[in-house]
Formats: structure tokens, C-alpha cells, sequence
């Protein structure tokens, strides 16, 4: 079983991106199947549509709302492709995460 659940607040771009490397760690590892993880990201994606960017976070909120739209899709990949799927997920959001730091 997962400690995994969707965000109850999100308070700055940093922990939404954090949170979903860790619903992809989880999938990846068997701990949720794409079914729970893809629910995961919806539930939260909904409270991030909600979400203010501070205006240091502005030119990265699309792209951090474009990856969870994508992470919510992801009962949708199948073989090769969900490995090209997860890896370029994971790509974009360690850069995204290396820019936040910086924030």
C-alpha cells in the first residue's frame, strides 16, 4: 500500500512538481497501478487550476499545469510508448524542478 494521496494545498510550484516524481516513483516501483495515479493527478490538478502563481512562479505555471495534465493521462500509454512517456515526464519535470530551485 502507498502513502500517496493527492495534494491538499499546494503552496508553491516546487512541492506540486515534487509530488508528482513521487506518484511516478510509485507507479514505477508497483506501489499504484496508472489507474490510481493517473485519479491522483486529477484530483490534484484540479485544486493547481485553482492555484495563484506567485509572479516569481508565473512563466513556469503552465508548463508545471501541461506535465500534471499529462501525468493525469497516463493509464492512456501502453509499452514502448509509456517508457518514452515516463522517462520524458520525468525529464521535464527534473528541469522544471532544477529552474524552481532557483525561485
Amino acid at each position: 500500500m502507498s502513502d500517496i494521496s493527492p495534494l491538499t494545498e499546494i503552496t508553491n510550484l516546487k512541492s506540486l512538481a515534487n509530488w508528482m516524481q513521487n506518484v511516478i516513483k510509485a507507479y514505477e516501483s508497483g506501489a499504484i497501478n496508472k489507474k490510481t495515479a493517473a485519479a491522483l493527478a486529477k484530483r490534484t490538478l484540479k485544486k493547481f487550476n485553482n492555484y495563484i502563481a506567485k509572479p516569481e512562479e508565473s512563466e513556469n505555471y503552465e508548463k508545471l499545469s501541461d506535465l500534471c495534465t499529462s501525468l493525469s493521462t497516463i493509464q492512456r500509454s501502453e509499452g514502448n510508448f509509456e517508457t518514452f512517456y515516463l522517462e520524458s515526464l520525468k525529464e521535464e519535470l527534473d528541469i522544471l524542478l532544477k529552474t524552481l530551485m532557483g525561485v
